[in-house]
């Protein structure tokens, strides 16, 4: 953005030089010979010969250095080759002959753009003492000096940053950019710019393994949705069965570029297709980033009713209906995340609350820096926060992911000319890292038959029941779900004409462990005989007082009551063995009667229940563990008769 900016005044400035019909500074002592040299100069430049135009003009300021025609060419040719430096060098020449508001604005300009923060501050103050500036430019120099004075001081206490280029392997002679890694952190997905002999450059999708013997596998292209066009920004979702990516001009599109999903079954990727209506528009949208438990979809898009260029906004995740995901309207982030500049590149992280995005109008040090901000439980945001000095420049950054785990962060970068931009990682300090996350991969299968069942998944935070997933598990019987830590879960398995499964998972004191877990749930068929334990129905210490985290779970129990409203149940209280053993059995009783009393105030006839009490007798694990203890205080549903 800046380079454009400082571009067109430059462009708008010659082109100001080009039509004058005198020489624009009325210079004396430059004889008609050296002008002469100079309109050859200026026409070889308008004919985009940048070296004759070069040399021309070198030579002139050589023999004239107060020449500021020329030293005024030399600068937007070296403006136009992206050579700050120089561009900078010959502005600072100039300047003595012609103290003109307009060089001391490109001077500012071209010295931030490049990092030099104390002169630019100078150069941009000057300009603001010596010229009559409109409010809205004058705003924004203000908001531009005040970048230069955060990033003086960031560069004073700079963050740990001690990046590491993948190797060749992921990386090539192309360019590699917009990496993607998989909830387990063993796979990687990118976007490649092809520059093949003959053809159009174009991008394409690779994927690569992770082998905890060799590293990175040998990145192979994605064929199934890889074309002749353009494919990028993508995202996995966080079980990996989904691939949104951005697609631009196609003949489905709803606008210039636009987001397409791909759905992966048996090891394959579906052919694409376009995410639809609301979320797609006439506008631009792209950078999609989908949060692990599926309910918020996160992208870029200069649509209207934005804060500013382009914001970020995201949509709901509302299901499935005729074989298309539903999503509902997108709503913008608001005034934390957006601002009147550009927003782009979005990353929810995996324990949804750490979030991050590029911006290149928030506090920085130039260009787009990467910021972070927090999601709290209403859903906002926290103020953003830049992520400091060496991770921002006054270069570009931006597409930055960060592992499941939290350590580690990946993002891409031309930091190498030979190899241009290529991806790398590096390992964020601890005060940096967002809280990890755990997954569960979890096999679901018919107690009698071992058949696989494409079974019904829960997870839901107790301590916010709002913040509740649903997955379902493929044909296999298989699925992936994340666990942010940091809080307890209530885990329920269900599917209809089977018992449902219940687990807990007390991850409130494992903020630091990345512990993945492997789950085989053999459902049991509704059969007279057949029982549920049920881990998720908490009743106060020493009490039969129901807890309020209890709620869903007793929920879900009184809905399969109300499927199954022929069954006849036996409710049925246990405890570990601490304590008397009178005593426990007591308090299963009336625990019991507490589950009892509450299914009838849900709609369950009475006559439908049976409550009993057992205290330690029937354990399902042994008292001599924390968790097994755990396992044995528990309310088991017994099917008395169908």
């Amino acid at each position: 953005m800046q380079y454009f900016i400082r571009n067109f005044l430059s462009v708008l400035f010659l082109l100001h030089l080009m039509l004058s019909p005198v020489d624009v500074f009325s210079q004396s002592g430059i004889s008609s010979k050296t002008r002469k040299q100079f309109e050859k100069a200026r026409k070889s430049y308008l004919m985009l010969n940048y070296d004759e135009a070069i040399e021309i003009s070198e030579k002139i300021v050589k023999k004239s250095p107060d020449f500021v025609d020329a030293l005024l060419l030399l600068a937007d040719i070296y403006n136009e080759l992206d050579s700050t430096k120089l561009e900078i060098a010959y502005l600072k020449k100039a300047l003595p002959y012609y103290n003109k508001p307009v060089i001391l604005y490109r001077l500012a300009e071209a010295s931030y753009s490049v990092g030099l923060y104390n002169e630019a501050i100078v150069a941009y103050q000057k300009y603001l003492h010596n010229a009559k500036v409109a409010e809205i430019r004058k705003s924004d120099i203000l908001r531009k000096i005040e970048n230069c004075k955060f990033a003086v001081e960031a560069k004073k206490h700079p963050v740990k940053f001690q990046p590491k280029r993948l190797n060749e392997k992921i990386n090539t002679t192309n360019d590699e950019y917009w990496p993607s890694l998989s909830l387990d952190q063993k796979e990687l997905v990118f976007t490649r710019l092809l520059k093949e002999k003959g053809r159009v450059p174009h991008e394409d999708f690779f994927v690569s393994d992770y082998n905890e013997k060799y590293g990175w596998t040998l990145a192979r292209p994605i064929v199934e949705i890889n074309t002749s066009k353009n494919e990028g920004a993508q995202t996995l979702s966080a079980n990996g069965r989904f691939l949104f990516f951005t697609a631009c001009n196609r003949a489905d599109g709803h606008g210039s570029c636009d987001i397409y999903y791909s759905e992966k079954t048996d090891g394959k990727w579906s052919s694409p297709k376009n995410i639809g209506a609301p979320v797609n528009s006439k506008s631009w949208e792209t950078q999609p980033s989908l949060s692990s438990d599926n309910r918020y979809l996160y992208f870029s898009s200069n649509r209207a009713g934005g804060k500013g260029l382009k914001d970020i906004w995201r949509a709901e995740f509302l299901g499935f209906e005729s074989g298309r995901i539903k999503w509902g309207e997108p709503e913008n982030l608001g005034d934390s995340i957006n601002t009147p500049g550009n927003e782009i590149s979005p990353f929810i992280h995996a324990n949804n609350i750490d979030f991050y995005f590029a911006s290149d109008y928030h506090c920085g040090m130039g260009g787009f820096d990467l910021f972070t901000a927090n999601l709290k439980p209403d859903n906002s945001f926290s103020e953003a926060k830049n992520m400091g000095y060496p991770i921002n420049t006054s270069e570009d950054e931006q597409g930055l992911i960060i592992s499941a785990d939290g350590t580690t962060a990946f993002f891409s970068s031309a930091r190498d000319r030979e190899t241009g931009l290529d991806i790398y990682t590096f390992e964020l300090s601890e005060k940096m890292r967002p809280a990890p996350v755990t997954y569960a991969r979890v096999k679901v299968f018919d107690a009698d038959t071992k058949r696989p069942v494409k079974a019904s998944i829960e997870l839901v935070n107790l301590l916010f029941p709002a913040q509740k997933r649903t997955e379902t598990a493929n044909k296999k019987g298989d699925a992936l779900l994340c666990f942010p830590v940091g809080a307890n879960y209530a885990f329920n398995v269900s599917e209809p004409g089977y018992m449902f499964y219940s687990r807990s998972f007390q991850l409130d004191n494992t903020a630091s462990v990345f512990k993945p877990y492997t789950i085989k749930i053999k459902l049991q068929p509704i059969k007279t005989g057949a029982e549920m334990n049920l881990y998720n129905i908490y009743f106060e210490t020493d009490s039969f007082s129901i807890l309020k985290e209890s709620e869903s779970e007793l929920q879900k129990l009184v809905a399969f009551l109300k499927i199954n409203s022929t069954l006849t149940v036996e409710i049925q209280g246990h405890t570990d063995n601490s304590g008397n053993n009178r005593k426990n059995l007591t308090l299963s009783e009336m625990r019991a009667k507490s589950v009892e009393k509450y299914l009838v105030q849900n709609g369950i006839n009475t006559r439908r229940l049976h409550a009993v009490g057992y205290g330690e007798t029937r354990p399902v694990a042994t008292n001599k563990t924390k968790e097994g203890r755990k396992l044995n205080r528990r309310t088991t549903i017994k099917i008395v008769s169908k």
